[in-house]
């Protein structure tokens, strides 16, 4: 508690200081005659910190000087006539006073500003509006979209401006996604009309036209199942077959819909083959096929490996003069290192062919690898005063003896003994690459755009 009250309190006194340079260079500026920059920096200052006094009286001062200019600016427009200019320049004033208004600063704002306004305003809205219909009315839709967006930034409330605004948004997108349509460009259609609907709602038609171009363009997929080249495979196949078909049922792809074959009400095979033209009568446009062509499964055998190393003893002592002298012992040891490697594979082809002319809409060879592998030491002594190192003979001196007593070396025997020793197994290596063959498989069909 004790340490957030004190942040609290250096974050109150930065922005105190801070509060209190504004107001300096407001000063200044207003000491040079700049009003304007004076008030901005006052208002800074207010926004900083509402309780300094010096920054609401001087933002009350040179606020109302800056607001008394931008209305004159508007009055001198208004008086002559220049009635886009005065509408401008009286929303700029307004918008002005409102900002000073949000800390708590009021400003002399004289209501009959507002009468010259609404008068100024009826006046070049009413020209505009008449400007917009006249664009429309001559199928200009660019040109009366941006009148009508002029007018709906002055006055969102004007007349019908908004059912004005939207024609001249959406007319064009909704003959485009007509013609888009006529041509056999479903996805294209629906998608516009989605865009219609997103913002103009059930503009005309659009909602029943965007309901045709999704069913004129839905693919309706027969998953057959998988065949395999080995019998071995054929568990396999069957896992992928049943993976693919939830993975398609479940994709957010309003052009995609996945067809059971026991909801339909035909025969589709003929001599075990299935029959392309009965398959469309049936309503199926597409048929996907694969063949799991190999299966490789295998788990290593954990090899295990004696390595030699040293305990590192460490002793301190005092000599004859009081100093401390550090004596180092390396005591022959030994400990189990092991490595183990298990791998999957997995092949598959397949290919979705439409039922209209038997061409190939989508295909791919899937040549897919997984594997795992566990390499870790134990010990059981003191891991702490374990080091790697080669020793010749446990019990007799070698000048081949080697002690590696550095950080790397050290660094890597004590990842090996906080090594993972679980390993997947290749059961589990091949059930991965199952689910992703199905991913890569239902990314490519979900991806298909037969427009494109």
């Amino acid at each position: 508690m004790k340490k957030i009250l004190l942040i609290l309190g250096v974050i109150l006194l930065i922005t105190s200081c801070a509060s209190k340079r504004y107001v300096k260079k407001a000063a200044k500026f207003e000491e040079a005659g700049l009003y304007e920059d004076a008030a901005e920096y006052y208002y800074q200052a207010v926004k900083k910190k509402d309780s300094n006094v010096d920054g609401k009286l001087g933002l009350r001062k040179t606020g109302q000087m800056t607001l008394d200019r931008k209305l004159a600016d508007f009055t001198s427009a208004y008086k002559q006539s220049d009635y886009k200019k005065a509408v401008y320049n009286y929303l700029d004033a307004e918008k002005y006073n409102n900002k000073i208004k949000a800390v708590n600063v009021d400003l002399d704002f004289p209501e009959y500003h507002k009468e010259y306004y609404e008068e100024a305003k009826g006046d070049y809205l009413n020209k505009k509006y008449a400007d917009g219909v006249d664009k429309l009315n001559r199928e200009d839709f660019t040109a009366a979209l941006t009148v009508f967006e002029e007018i709906k930034g002055i006055d969102a409330n004007y007349k019908d401006t908004k059912e004005l605004y939207i024609t001249a948004k959406y007319e064009p997108m909704y003959r485009d996604a007509a013609q888009y349509l006529e041509t056999g460009l479903y996805r294209k259609s629906y998608y516009t009309y989605q865009s219609i609907i997103s913002g103009a709602g059930t503009y005309k038609q659009s909602v029943a036209l965007k309901d045709e171009a999704q069913e004129k363009g839905t693919i309706t997929i027969l998953v057959s199942d998988l065949s395999y080249s080995g019998y071995n495979y054929r568990e396999t196949a069957g896992s992928v077959t049943s993976n693919l078909k939830g993975q398609l049922s479940r994709l957010d792809n309003p052009f995609l819909r996945i067809i059971d074959p026991s909801s339909l009400d035909v025969n589709i095979y003929e001599n075990g083959q299935m029959n392309m033209q009965a398959a469309n009568l049936a309503g199926i446009k597409a048929i996907l096929t694969g063949t799991v062509t190999d299966v490789k499964t295998r788990n290593g055998n954990l090899v295990k490996t004696e390595k030699r190393g040293y305990l590192k003893e460490v002793k301190k002592s005092k000599n004859k003069e009081g100093e401390e002298v550090v004596t180092i012992k390396y005591h022959k040891t030994s400990y189990m290192e092991y490595k183990q490697q298990n791998r999957a594979e997995l092949d598959i082809s397949y290919k979705l062919v439409s039922t209209d002319d038997n061409s190939v809409m989508v295909s791919d060879m899937l040549n897919l690898s997984n594997s795992d592998r566990i390499h870790y030491a134990t010990f059981g002594g003191d891991k702490k005063k374990l080091i790697p190192g080669y020793w010749k003979s446990k019990n007799k001196k070698s000048s081949e003896d080697v002690q590696k007593d550095n950080k790397s070396d050290i660094r890597k025997l004590k990842n090996l003994l906080k090594a993972d020793k679980n390993i997947k197994s290749s059961a589990t290596l091949l059930n991965e690459l199952i689910g992703k063959s199905v991913k890569q498989i239902t990314n490519k069909i979900d991806k298909y755009n037969p427009e494109k």
